[in-house]
């Protein structure tokens, strides 16, 4: 069911992709709604069936489905062990075709029609933006969705849960660094004029409100535009010391070959962490995309001396042999690996509002390849909140310090993961 290309396809769906970064306060929880009565939704005693909506055909973004296969693979390997309480689960997996009218009516159908217990790991900003009051209103768990959005997780919703790093946190992050190895520099930024680009670039100018950096010049371009050859001009007659690019791989591979190989402009890029991807070294080229500085929160696939990024790679190759291993069916794994965490605390009597507290209880918990714990609660639905800098270093990405920058606001006495096992507090 899932589409299946050669590296030059994905190289060209990747250079037309908007992705997680495009368009698809206050900690007050708001209520659920209502829960159907009579038997759970999607639960026998043999199967959790389970429903998401990520992008595979009409759209450039399509190279992003690979994390439902990802997915897939993990959920494949806990039904080898038995399930979860002898439940085996099944994924149902829908085409949003990264177009919020479609992610509507695919999620409609996946909650009416296929009776879906929860949605999970949906894929897209604009996407959920447009199906998140509707599974709320339903009742339907709605678990770490693939999206940036600060809307997704504040104020609180009961039954709604974040999984990328969120926007807001993701500004205060970047601006952070850029604070300590750019003080009284310029910036250029280069953002995709969506919804996740825009909040992007107003938490930047936000967070540096305060410091000596100025930005001299910022540059909008639209999803579907691949060559930033006319941003990166303009940026450069504005001469800024560094440069920002909040996008894509592919429009930021654009940005960067025109800067080195037209422009013999070598001025130092950073950019937001959904661009942190083999993919963009690939498209950029290693030389191009030396020096290049971004974040993470969980080890690359290319790092392929960790045991745990060996493990996720030999899931994908058991469980889904035709899809290329990448940074992509990593993030589905680790998302796969936190909804059967949610549903093994919400113990054998397994309810909606069972699954709901069990994600809520995740404390401490590290993922195959995270490199920093999980911590969630009632306050805080936000797994990732922490993040590592890593910079292009002889074409592959390497983490710059062992330290993170971090707003994680619930601790536990988990400092670390390591091997997939967690490092305790000292």
């Amino acid at each position: 069911m899932m589409k299946r290309w050669t590296f030059f396809a994905l190289v060209l769906s990747v250079m037309a992709a908007g992705i997680i970064v495009a368009g698809c306060s206050s900690s007050k929880e708001q209520t659920s709604g209502p829960t159907p009565g009579g038997p759970v939704p999607g639960v026998t005693d043999t199967e959790i069936l389970l429903g998401t909506d990520v992008p595979l055909s009409n759209s450039p973004a399509a190279a992003w489905g690979v994390v439902a296969d990802g997915m897939r693979s993990y959920f494949d390997y806990v039904n080898s062990q038995g399930g979860v309480y002898g439940r085996k689960i099944t994924l149902k997996v829908g085409d949003n075709q990264y177009a919020a009218p479609v992610a509507v009516e695919v999620v409609r159908n996946l909650v009416e029609q296929d009776g879906v217990f929860a949605i999970v790991g949906s894929l897209g900003d604009s996407c959920h933006l447009a199906v998140m009051d509707y599974l709320q209103q339903k009742g339907v768990p709605d678990l770490f969705i693939g999206g940036g959005m600060p809307q997704f997780t504040d104020p609180i919703v009961k039954t709604r849960f974040g999984m990328v790093t969120d926007y807001d946190t993701e500004g205060k992050i970047n601006t952070d660094y850029m604070k300590q190895h750019f003080a009284g520099k310029t910036l250029g930024i280069i953002y995709e004029n969506n919804e996740g680009g825009n909040v992007g670039l107003q938490q930047t100018e936000a967070g540096l409100a305060d410091s000596d950096i100025k930005i001299v010049s910022t540059q909008g371009y639209d999803f579907t535009n691949f060559d930033l050859t006319a941003q990166a001009e303009r940026l450069k007659t504005a001469n800024p010391d560094f440069v920002y690019v909040i996008g894509n791989p592919g429009s930021l591979a654009s940005a960067l070959k025109v800067s080195r190989e037209v422009l013999d402009w070598h001025v130092p890029f950073m950019t937001s962490a959904v661009s942190a991807v083999e993919m963009t070294i690939a498209l950029a080229g290693a030389q191009n995309a030396e020096g290049l500085v971004s974040f993470t929160t969980g080890r690359m696939v290319s790092e392929t001396d960790d045991p745990g990024v060996q493990r996720d790679i030999a899931l994908m190759k058991q469980y889904a042999p035709n899809v290329q291993p990448s940074s992509l069916t990593e993030y589905g794994i680790s998302t796969a690996e936190l909804v059967v965490q949610a549903l093994k605390n919400a113990g054998p009597n397994l309810t909606r509002d069972s699954v709901v507290n069990g994600a809520e209880q995740i404390r401490g918990y590290c993922c195959i390849a995270c490199i920093a714990p999980v911590n969630l609660s009632p306050t805080d639905h936000r797994p990732d909140e922490a993040e590592w800098p890593e910079q292009v270093i002889n074409g592959k990405w390497v983490r710059a310090s062992d330290t993170p920058i971090s707003y994680e606001s619930t601790p536990s006495d988990v400092s670390a993961c390591e091997n997939g096992e967690p490092v305790k507090n000292q």
